[in-house]
């Protein structure tokens, strides 16, 4: 099998960063859609408060996800401590819900945190009992046998 190599092309600014750790540490466990819903709030974090602004209306619309789907990758991304949600009283009968959306840990932190990581994800399983198919099939779903 030939070697295969990727190198940069063409680079400008304007972009937000992926760290390799969300893919390779986090992804396994939290899965597909919940990784997107995660990158799709990177990219509209402030970058002073760390608070995305954009939320579950336009991640339903732009990504087809059911508005059913959006607490339970809520509960996942704060069990993985990749953001935390204020929700804020505002007046009309709903919460305004604000995301602090944290960087993923580097690799050693990750590992110090796995377990707790793992079991704030069984928790969040045990009070969505849907979530298997959104966990990430290669260590997400073994969490729940």
């Amino acid at each position: 099998m030939p070697n295969v190599y990727i190198r940069t092309g063409n680079t400008r600014n304007g972009y937000s960063m992926v760290y390799h750790e969300l893919f390779d540490l986090y992804h396994p466990y939290i899965g597909d859609k919940a990784t997107l819903y995660y990158l799709y709030l990177l990219r509209y974090r402030n970058k002073d408060e760390y608070k995305a602004w954009n939320g579950r209306a336009s991640v339903v619309e732009k990504f087809q996800l059911s508005y059913s789907t959006m607490p339970i990758l809520d509960d996942i991304l704060e069990a993985a401590g990749l953001v935390y949600i204020e929700r804020k009283k505002s007046g009309r009968g709903k919460d305004k819900i604000i995301y602090i959306v944290n960087d993923p840990l580097e690799r050693g932190e990750f590992r110090e945190k796995e377990p707790e990581i793992c079991e704030n994800l069984r928790e969040v399983a045990s009070r969505h009992k849907n979530i298997g198919r959104l966990l990430g099939k290669e260590r997400g779903a073994k969490l729940l046998t």
